[in-house]
């Protein structure tokens, strides 16, 4: 049974023993080479026996046919020091993430080149086989079957978010190709919102997991969970939870609804360095675009920097209890304890969960609200629980304490912690808040427990058993078998100054590698991330259209910077003088998640600009259309019915008392000559709008883009355009309708800017802070952090209006944006953070590029915090 893996409807068997997995992701794309090995020995600490571990492809596959696997892509390294360090390795190779990280880790040529993403199709097949044949046979000398860490290995992830048409047989062809590259451990899927058909299907030999995410105090978790276990159980599956909550007590929860693998989402912090921000749908139901932070920490239990909150005790507690049960919890059952009720002030959980061992039962209680008191009825009595807010106990019940001696613990306020059996005595921990009680039943006799908390661990002797008694934090700190110790307290890790001053130069942005080229988006152009540079000239004052305008642009006209704003794949009018034009266009991100209501929000979106169109005529359409119900499907094509009893009207005139209003509106309209460029603008577009012209569907309007290219038809000299409207009510408006026409911008000369190459000027002046930069051109800071004495560093920036990019050693490692009223919301993590190890400060200052991007630029203050190890 050695060296072998084993998924069924019991467990997770791995060589022969059923074991129950505590996995945290850890993430080596977003963490230091330098702090690989660190970041394990943390997770050793705090009891986790598992990684999962997403491989994003376009972190290893940087430009088309061009693959990296060394320094921090060093694939191998990474899982050598898993399999050093004693944990199992969950592995996620995509071609698919998500992970908030730059396209979801789908390289940005595969939109350039129009490829159907996540489809059943044979082009993106194609590139997902040049992908797998670069890291499997890197991950497959690393399986368990050959000796190492790898148990098993996710193809694809939530797909159930994405509109794939036929995902049985693109997972099955997905599946042939891992199998046919050596991959022999079990290959699984996992359902983002819980949605087994569309998240993959019932694929033949392939496993469903699920992602688990709620509220905390949400009463119906447990009937939700159950209702998973039973429906892997049908399949003889094990219930495998591949991202969670990170409280320990939501992990409870799910445990006593039997999950054999329980992977709390983003455990182990980091930061997304060399430009790999993604962008998502966090933002507001207005603007629903928001910016992953550099920062990537959701509260997890080991901060960026290695810090640690108090979870780490929890996670101590925990694994304590998976340690000293092995099999028996592995194995166990759950159900749901009919014959226990619970009443309490406030909410808790709407099913309880009964999980059934070979020694007993473990019984979840929550409390899903404020602290306070819970009575528990069952046959042994009532107990009365002093609960933490939103807190789970993981009750044992008639639970056997030895394997040999007639040693039974009936009931119990507290949680079981650990228990160990050596020379005919047993030693149980348990832990918990407030009084404690507990009822014993040793040789046929009962023994009735009770204390008053206090500090310190206090024990109990009785016959064959000993009772160490604390509360959790007390436990966690002392020692627990199986466990390393920690050497410090979560209380103890962190010092922090404040910085006086900064030195400031000048900057000016330059491209590099120029050519000649029509206005294209930057992956047309060959840059997939960092800032590129498109130069024209006006010869004349004009009203200019920006075209698919993505993500951060500065415009400068002769060299003068004019603004900097943030676009989301919309179109963008300004009005511009003549003169020679700069437009900087700096990628945020590409999109994690496909989301219709914005451009950017696409998986195939573009960055930089589609084209830059001057206009030269407006003319207003709004009235004078001809009208109809409309009681036809929408398809690629429409043939209006023209009569002489139609009715002839405004766009936003007809009222009907029906929901929803369909109509359909059509004109005929002369364009202007000698333009090239043509666009519909709607000014509210507050329903939806599909765009004929003569009789072709061109689009959809959505509200955060209300223009539509119409330009193919520039020349025709008269169109027919249908408008087809759906409203919620007839108010829903469509706005002022305006047909721009104009002509494109031919050519421009285009460049990359190389911001990692930036360096102080020797000019350089030391400022004090705080420190307003000029709001109309870019600066370059350096400062210093003191000494770190082997810590590592935190800089935490207040401040508005700028964004600021922290570059060491020709890298990106940190891109921040300082509370700004105008760009999207920054999630994810903190917007004004960036880490540094000490090693890199031992070899060279980061300089800081500082942005203006409001009417108010300031750095106000900035606190360096340093952080020591607690193990």
């Amino acid at each position: 049974m050695k060296n072998q893996i084993v998924l069924d409807g019991n467990g997770i068997s791995i060589d022969g023993e059923y074991t129950l997995l505590l996995a945290s992701s850890l993430f080596y794309f977003r963490i230091p080479q330098e702090r690989w090995e660190e970041r394990m020995r943390l997770l050793k600490a705090a009891g986790y026996n598992a990684i999962d571990v997403y491989f994003p492809w376009n972190y290893h596959e940087t430009a088309p046919g061009c693959f990296d696997f060394t320094a921090n892509r060093d694939v191998s390294r990474f899982l050598s020091l898993a399999d050093a360090n004693g944990l199992y390795v969950i592995a996620r190779p995509g071609p698919y993430i998500c992970s908030e990280w730059d396209g979801g880790a789908l390289p940005a040529w595969l939109a350039a080149d129009h490829i159907n993403v996540r489809q059943d199709d044979p082009a993106f097949l194609a590139c997902i086989g040049a992908w797998y044949e670069h890291i499997l046979p890197l991950l497959a000398p690393w399986q368990i079957t050959r000796s190492g860490p790898v148990i098993c290995m996710q193809i694809e992830n939530e797909l159930d978010f994405f509109d794939c048409k036929s995902p049985v047989s693109y997972m099955e062809k997905l599946m042939q190709k891992a199998r046919s590259l050596h991959i022999d451990v079990p290959l699984f899927y996992c359902c983002g919102q819980n949605d087994l058909l569309r998240g993959g299907g019932l694929t033949k030999d392939l496993y469903t997991a699920f992602n688990v995410y709620a509220d905390a105090g949400q009463p119906g978790l447990e009937e939700r969970a159950l209702h998973l276990y039973a429906s892997v159980q049908d399949r003889q599956m094990p219930f495998l939870v591949t991202e969670t909550n990170r409280e320990h007590s939501f992990l409870k929860r799910l445990l006593a609804c039997g999950a054999k693998l329980l992977s709390p989402y983003n455990q182990t912090a980091g930061c997304t360095m060399d430009w790999y921000n993604g962008i998502t749908n966090w933002g507001t139901p207005e603007s629903p675009i928001a910016l992953m932070a550099s920062d990537y920490d959701f509260t997890s239990m080991t901060g960026s920097a290695g810090e640690v909150n108090e979870q780490i005790y929890e996670a101590r507690l925990l694994a304590g209890l998976l340690r000293c049960l092995g099999a028996d919890l592995a194995e166990a059952k759950p159900c749901v304890a009919d014959n226990i009720r619970v009443t309490a002030d406030g909410a808790v959980n709407s099913v309880l969960p009964l999980l059934h061992t070979g020694r007993g039962d473990f019984l979840a209680v929550s409390n899903l609200g404020e602290a306070g008191i819970i009575q528990l009825y069952t046959a042994e009595g009532t107990c009365t629980l002093h609960m933490p807010a939103l807190y789970t106990r993981l009750l044992p019940f008639h639970f056997r304490l030895s394997c040999t001696e007639d040693i039974l613990l009936c009931s119990s306020s507290y949680e079981l912690a650990w228990l160990q059996e050596q020379d005919g005595t047993v030693t149980a921990a348990l832990y918990g808040t407030g009084d404690f009680q507990a009822t014993v039943m040793i040789q046929g006799q009962k023994h009735s427990l009770s204390l008053t908390q206090k500090e310190e661990i206090q024990t109990l002797q009785l016959p064959g058993v000993t009772f160490l008694i604390g509360s959790p934090a007390a436990i966690a700190l002392s020692h627990i078998p199986g466990l390393p110790d920690l050497t410090a307290s979560v209380n103890s890790q962190k010092t922090e100054a404040w910085l006086d001053t900064v030195s400031v130069s000048a900057c000016a942005l330059s491209a590099e590698q120029l050519l000649e080229t029509p206005v294209l988006p930057m992956e047309k152009l060959g840059q997939y991330r960092g800032v590129g540079c498109y130069s024209f000239t006006l010869d004349a004052a004009a009203d200019v259209l920006l075209q698919d305008a993505a993500d951060i642009l500065t415009i400068t006209k002769d060299g003068c910077h004019t603004e900097t704003f943030y676009a989301r794949g919309n179109c963008v009018e300004r009005s511009l003088d003549g003169g020679s034009y700069d437009i900087f266009t700096e990628i945020w991100g590409h999109s994690n998640f496909n989301d219709v209501r914005c451009n950017s929000l696409r998986m195939d979106s573009l960055k930089g600009l589609g084209r830059i169109a001057v206009i030269t005529k407006r003319m207003d359409i709004t009235e004078n259309w001809l009208f109809d119900l409309d009681e036809q499907p929408i398809g690629e094509w429409y043939f209006f019915r023209h009569s002489n009893y139609n009715t002839i009207m405004g766009i936003d005139s007809y009222n009907r008392a029906v929901t929803p209003l369909r109509a359909v509106y059509d004109r005929h309209i002369s364009l202007p000559e000698n333009s090239d460029c043509l666009y519909l603008h709607f000014s509210r577009a507050e329903c939806m709008i599909y765009v004929y012209v003569n009789g072709h569907f061109e689009g959809t309007i959505i509200q955060d883009d209300p223009y539509i290219d119409i330009s193919k038809y520039a020349q025709n000299g008269r169109i027919e355009v249908t408008l087809r409207t759906e409203r919620r009510y007839y108010t829903d408006a469509v706005g002022q309708v305006t047909l721009l026409s104009g002509t494109a911008v031919r050519r421009c000369s285009y460049g990359t800017v190389p911001v990692e190459r930036m360096t102080p000027a020797d000019t350089a002046i030391t400022t004090p802070l705080p420190f307003s930069p000029a709001p109309d051109r870019s600066c370059l800071l350096t400062l210093e952090p003191g000494n770190t004495q082997g810590r590592d560093v935190k800089l935490f920036f207040e401040g508005r209006d700028v964004k600021l990019t922290v570059i060491w050693n020709r890298r990106i490692i940190g891109r921040l944006v300082l509370d700004n009223d105008t760009f999207p919301v920054v999630g994810g993590g903190r917007s004004d953070v960036v880490f540094l190890c000490h090693e890199w400060l031992e070899q060279e200052r980061p300089v800081i590029w500082c942005q203006p991007i409001g009417p108010a630029p300031a750095i106000s203050s900035i606190r360096v915090c340093y952080y020591e190890p607690v193990c």
